[in-house]
C-alpha cells in the first residue's frame, strides 16, 4: 500500500529537516519553506494531509490552512505552534480550519500516530461519500417504486368500484417489496457488523412493544420498528476493525468517528421519501433527555419519541451483548446502569416501562414473541432459547431452539460455579 501523502510547511530549514526525519518512513512527504509556494503546489495537488508551522513571515499557518480548507474541505489540517501562539491556534480549531495542533517541541510518536489516525478517518469519509452516492442511486429506484405505489393508491381511490383482483395483488406485491428491501438492508447491516445475535431485530421488536404500550398508532409503531432495524445503516461506512472494539476501548478520535454513524445512516436513507420520519428517528438517537446530547441538543419531548425509545433499548442491549465493554455484563447490572441514567440520558417514564417489560418474563403471556435477555438465575423450565448458549471458549453448550429442562439449568449452574463463567441467555416463553 502506498504511503499517505503529507504536505509540510515550515520556514525554518532545521525544523523542516527534523520533520522529514520523523515522518519520511510513514508518509510520502512534500516539504516547503515558503507558504505561498506550498499553496500554489496544493492547488494542483490537493493531498489529504497538511502540517504547517503557525508563525511564518509571509503567511501564518492558520491563514494558510484556511486557504487549504477552501481548496479541499476533506483535507486533514494540522498546526505546529509555540506557547505564544496558543490563542490564535485555539481560534483556528474553533473555526474549523485545523483538525489538531502540536505544541513545540513535539513528540514524534504522538505526531505520527495522530497523522495516521487522521488519514484513516479521511479514507473512511471518502468511502462514506462513495457509499452515499451508490445508495442514492438505489434509493432513487426504491423511491420510484414506492411512488408507483402511491399512484396505485390514488388511482384506486378514484376507481374503487372498478378495481380488479389483479390490481389489488399488484399493490400487495409492492408493499411486500418495500418490506423485503428493509429486511435485506437490515441483514446487510448485520453481516457488515459481523453481528449474529439478531441485535437489530431484537431492539426493533422491543422498541415497537414499548410504543404500543404508550398507545402509539400503528403507523408510528411501525416507523419505530423500521428505525430499529435500520439504525445502524451508517456502520456500513465504518471499517470493521473499528466495529470489533468495545466502545469504551476506543480513543477519542475513534469514538468521534464511530458516533458519526447515526448521521451517516440518516444521509444514506434520506432520499427515500417513505423513510423520512424513520430518518429523523435515527438522526436523533444520540440526543440526551437533559439536552446534553447530539446532534442538536434537543431535550425531553423535543426529541422524537422513537429516538428516545431506541436510545434506551439499544444502550441496554449493547451492554448485555458486550459492545460497550470488553465483556458482556449481567442483565441485572445492565438494568441498574440504565436506571442510573434516568432523567439525564434517558426519559424516566420510558425507563420505568422498559424495566417493567424486561422483568415481566418469564411469567408474562403478553410478551411471548419477544426475545429477552436473562441471567442464569432467572432461567426456568419451559423457556425456549433463541440464541445458542456458549462458554468463554465459544463452545456451544445449548443450541438455539432448546426447550429448557431442569437438567439444563443444573448443568449451566455447575459450569458457572466451577469456571466462574457468565452466560448470555436469550429466551422466549414457550406457548
Amino acid at each position: 500500500m502506498s504511503k499517505p501523502a503529507l504536505l509540510v510547511i515550515d520556514d525554518e530549514k532545521e525544523v523542516l529537516s527534523a520533520l522529514n526525519r520523523a515522518l519520511r518512513k510513514e508518509f510520502e512527504l512534500f516539504l516547503f519553506s515558503d507558504p505561498l509556494a506550498a499553496l500554489e503546489f496544493y492547488r494542483d495537488k490537493p493531498i489529504p494531509l497538511v502540517l504547517s508551522d503557525m508563525r511564518m513571515p509571509t503567511m501564518d499557518g492558520a491563514t494558510l490552512l484556511g486557504h487549504i480548507s477552501e481548496i479541499n474541505p476533506s483535507s486533514k489540517r494540522f498546526l505546529l505552534t509555540g506557547h505564544a501562539d496558543i490563542n490564535l491556534t485555539v481560534a483556528a480549531v474553533n473555526e474549523g480550519k485545523i483538525s489538531h495542533y502540536f505544541a513545540k517541541p513535539w513528540d514524534n510518536i504522538e505526531l505520527v500516530g495522530e497523522l495516521k489516525a487522521a488519514f484513516t478517518v479521511y479514507l473512511s469519509e471518502l468511502s462514506t461519500k462513495k457509499l452515499i452516492r451508490v445508495n442514492k442511486e438505489k434509493n432513487a429506484k426504491l423511491s420510484l417504486l414506492n411512488s408507483s405505489m402511491e399512484l396505485e393508491i390514488n388511482e384506486s381511490k378514484k376507481k374503487l368500484d372498478l378495481i380488479s383482483t389483479k390490481e389489488a395483488k399488484s399493490f400487495s406485491r409492492l408493499k411486500r417489496t418495500f418490506n423485503t428491501f428493509v429486511g435485506v438492508y437490515a441483514n446487510s447491516i448485520a453481516l457488515h457488523n459481523e453481528e449474529y445475535s439478531q441485535h437489530n431485530y431484537r431492539i426493533a421488536s422491543h422498541a415497537r412493544y414499548i410504543a404500543e404500550l404508550l398507545d402509539c398508532d400503528k403507523l408510528l409503531s411501525y416507523q419505530i420498528y423500521i428505525a430499529g432495524l435500520l439504525y445502524e445503516a451508517g456502520k456500513i461506512a465504518l471499517p470493521q476493525t473499528l466495529l470489533k472494539k468495545p466502545y469504551d476501548q476506543l480513543n477519542h478520535q475513534e469514538q468521534s468517528l464511530f458516533d458519526s454513524f447515526y448521521q451517516i445512516g440518516a444521509d444514506l436513507l434520506n432520499d427515500v421519501d417513505e423513510l423520512a420520519f424513520v430518518v429523523e428517528i435515527i438522526k436523533h438517537i444520540p440526543e440526551h433527555f437533559d439536552g446534553t446530547g447530539l446532534p442538536e441538543h434537543l431535550s425531553a419531548d423535543d426529541i422524537p419519541l422513537g429516538s428516545r425509545i431506541l436510545a434506551m433499548v439499544t444502550h441496554f442491549d449493547n451492554l448485555v451483548i458486550g459492545r460497550q465493554h470488553i465483556k458482556p455484563i449481567s442483565v441485572i447490572e445492565a438494568k441498574q446502569r440504565l436506571n442510573k441514567m434516568s432523567g439525564s440520558r434517558f426519559e424516566p417514564k420510558l425507563i420505568s416501562r422498559y424495566l417493567d417489560m424486561l422483568s415481566a418474563l418469564p411469567g408474562s403471556t403478553k410478551v411471548n414473541n419477544l426475545e429477552i435477555p436473562i441471567d442464569l438465575m432467572q432461567l426456568c423450565e419451559g423457556l425456549i432459547l433463541t440464541q445458542d448458549v456458549v462458554n468463554n471458549s465459544s463452545s456451544v453448550l445449548l443450541t438455539k431452539g432448546t426447550i429448557i429442562e431442569q437438567s439444563h439449568i443444573d448443568k449451566l449452574v455447575e459450569i458457572s460455579n466451577e469456571r466462574n463463567e457468565q452466560f448470555s441467555i436469550f429466551i422466549q416463553r414457550a406457548e
